[in-house]
């Protein structure tokens, strides 16, 4: 196979260039042998490429001569030795074909899944004085278990552990993030480990394990040892982890993971921690260092309690039952000496309210902020930004915007809200990954509408919108036809079965019960090579070149500057792309461009561009005496 020389790094290869002169010497010393050769001349009107295929008398390609090999304008020769990997063919007719086109490039048109796992869903968030952390339920090597970003969303470091890694709940103290998570596809809330909050390196425990087991926080011969924790909350160098079933939060000491102390009371569930200081019992009126406990108990009720350190110890304890709340499902809490919102606790409410409110510590019968409209968003539909959904993790960042861990999976979202009024308006929102091996579609009609992990999002310069849910149950392939000036979505579920969507507007699809028609013939498809890039063939058997491959991972992408792209791309450090894509599907429009939909982790959707210099440049036959 040969190979294109000069088109832009991140395209075609400087490898299939050099493999492309290899076969051309190859071809000379042939001749020099004096090996029978047959003699293709052509000729192109301007520089350009030139992929020349030779076929056989029941019209299958024999042979890539040329794929994509630049010769400049003016008449050419090409020697064929008749042979094929060494072998020579029989005697007989044959026919040749040349394509020519010009410079072929990728442009990023945008992408969907800014960060985050691509298996799980947001599961929990944590703030310090500069930095977010964000964590998801799974993610495989294409995604990541914890996000640091600055409160603007500028991500400064991820965290992944291969070959499947999740997080179920986060919190920050000191520079350290403390991870309740582990290794594996049910490991989420059976360990706990640290990442150092500057670079999200693993900071090990003083014994040298990384992971702190929970089920080693027992003696060998206790009775009741569980090993899966539910929330955690880690605040001047304690850690309270709450165990539902057993009804009792455990307190760990956080530099060395040892266990401390047992806090027994009705069962609890999400909670956190703010420091004070509070008088000390056998010295009264010296302060010594305490820690507030906001804890949810029974559900939907608010637990407070002020416990000493030294020893740990409850000095006061309340609970306030919320009237009208089913459940808490997330909770954070602001201290005496918090920017915004001091000695407030936020709290996420299940349905049928779906908010986040913000009640004063003192008072928690009495709400003092809203974010979210009431009732929350539909499960299929257009795409309501405004509502809110499966609300697992609370953060108030160092400029008092509200983040919002959704573990709604589909799609995956994490959201922001101002907090200076009453009511939050959304500020923006971040997705993550759909599931590998959901099927993507591109809309013929209009490229920037996306078909992907039950969604249709709309992409574009420096934004991605989720337009709407289309369906919850999972697929395995997915096209979009028109007939009638319709525009259908046909999709194939898990079991073969064969569902039809007509698309009525943004993100508004009614189900049909007629069959889709087939989707157009592509013109071209993508084929792995033994290198792990792809090769861009067309429908009748031209190879082009190589996509994907290792120089286009290791260089800054061509179109940094265009979109906006991750952050680190936007700082001009190197390419996300840096390895193939795990997936990767031509889409052509009814105007004749094609678009790639490449999933590196995100699914990024790039225009081919220079399609339309593709032409036909001549043909001939060819005989090999007997």
């Amino acid at each position: 196979m040969v190979g294109s020389s000069t088109l832009p790094p991140g395209t075609f290869p400087r490898a299939t260039r050099n493999e492309a002169h290899l076969k051309a010497l190859v071809l000379l010393l042939a001749l020099a042998l004096g090996a029978q050769a047959a003699t293709i001349r052509f000729h192109t009107d301007q520089p350009g490429f030139v992929s020349l295929n030779i076929y056989g008398a029941d019209g299958k390609v024999v042979r890539q001569l040329y794929s994509g090999y630049p010769f400049p304008a003016g008449g050419h020769e090409a020697a064929w030795d008749g042979k094929v990997d060494g072998k020579s063919l029989p005697s007989g007719e044959y026919t040749w074909r040349a394509l020519f086109h010009g410079k072929l490039a990728l442009s990023l048109r945008g992408r969907i899944g800014d960060f985050g796992g691509d298996r799980g869903s947001p599961s929990a968030a944590a703030a310090d004085g500069s930095q977010v952390y964000l964590g998801w339920s799974l993610a495989s090597a294409g995604g990541d278990a914890v996000v640091a970003c600055t409160p603007a969303g500028t991500v400064r470091w991820r965290y992944n552990r291969e070959p499947l890694s999740g997080c179920r709940a986060l919190a920050v103290d000191a520079g350290l993030v403390y991870v309740l998570g582990g290794e594996g596809p049910d490991a989420e809330g059976r360990a706990i480990y640290r990442l150092s909050a500057k670079d999200g390196s693993l900071v090990p425990w003083p014994d040298g394990r990384t992971d702190l087991k929970i089920v080693s926080l027992w003696p060998a011969n206790g009775k009741y040892k569980p090993d899966l924790a539910e929330y955690m909350a880690v605040k001047n160098g304690r850690i309270y982890v709450s165990f539902s079933i057993g009804q009792f939060i455990a307190v760990l000491d956080g530099k060395t993971g040892k266990y401390l102390q047992t806090i027994v009371g009705a069962p609890p569930g999400p909670l956190d921690a703010v420091a004070t200081k509070s008088d000390d019992p056998a010295n009264p009126g010296q302060l010594v260092d305490a820690d507030f406990l906001a804890v949810t108990l029974r559900g939907a009720s608010i637990g407070k309690l002020l416990l000493a350190h030294n020893p740990i110890w409850v000095l006061a304890s309340d609970l306030t039952p919320l009237d009208g709340i089913d459940r808490i499902t997330a909770l954070t809490a602001m201290g005496d000496n918090a920017t915004h919102h001091p000695r407030e606790i936020f709290v996420g409410l299940s349905s049928p309210l779906n908010q986040v409110q913000a009640r004063p510590a003192l008072d928690t019968e009495n709400v003092s902020f809203e974010a979210g409209k009431e009732g929350g968003r539909a499960p299929v539909g257009p795409w309501a930004a405004d509502k809110l959904a499966d609300i697992r993790g609370l953060a108030l960042d160092a400029t008092g915007q509200l983040w919002v861990a959704e573990g709604d999976s589909i799609p995956r979202r994490i959201s922001v809200w101002t907090t200076d009024g009453a009511l939050g308006a959304l500020v923006r929102e971040y997705f993550a990954p759909p599931d590998p091996g959901s099927p993507v579609a591109i809309d013929p009609l209009d490229p920037t509408v996306i078909y992907a992990g039950g969604c249709e999002w709309r992409i574009g310069p420096g934004k991605t919108e989720c337009l709407g849910v289309v369906t919850r149950e999972p697929m395995r392939a997915a096209r979009f036809a028109t007939q009638d000036n319709h525009l259908l979505l046909g999709l194939t579920t898990l079991a073969g079965a064969e569902q039809v969507f007509e698309r009525v507007s943004d993100g508004d699809y009614r189900k049909g019960a007629e069959p889709a028609p087939p989707a157009s013939a592509p013109r071209f498809a993508l084929l792995p090579t033994l290198f792990g890039s792809l090769r861009l063939t067309t429908a009748d058997g031209y190879d082009l070149g190589t996509l994907f491959d290792q120089e286009f991972t290791t260089k800054p992408h061509p179109s940094a500057g265009e979109f906006d792209l991750r952050p680190e791309l936007a700082a001009g450090t190197t390419s996300p792309f840096r390895r193939p894509p795990t997936e990767a599907v031509p889409s052509q429009t009814r105007d004749g461009r094609v678009f790639i939909a490449a999933r590196f982790g995100a699914i990024w959707i790039f225009e081919l561009t220079g399609v339309d210099t593709i032409r036909p440049l001549a043909s001939g036959r060819i005989t090999l005496p007997r």
